[in-house]
């Protein structure tokens, strides 16, 4: 459901113009519920994050390079590695 609404904004905060109907709330705090998912108080990206973590195969990980971040460009645009230090 979508309902423009008017509303100032002050020092950070919207603050609406006309009152808000108890089913856009209602309809807000469902959809913010389902997005949390399990009351664990873990972050719905690191649940995600988890879950692309625990499709990969423990083996492939073995695979991935641990110079990343330092030889980014060699393993993105091909140049040579940089030495380690």
């Amino acid at each position: 459901m979508v309902q423009s609404v008017r509303a100032t904004y002050r020092d950070g905060v919207l603050e609406p113009s006309e009152s808000v109907g108890n089913g856009v709330v209602d309809a807000f705090h469902s959809k913010s519920e389902s997005q949390t998912g399990p009351d664990n108080g873990e972050h719905p990206l690191l649940q995600r994050l988890r879950k692309i973590r625990e499709s990969v195969p423990a083996s492939a990980w073995d695979d991935v390079p641990s110079d990343g971040a330092k030889n980014y460009k060699h393993y993105l645009y091909g140049h040579p590695k940089e030495d380690e230090e």
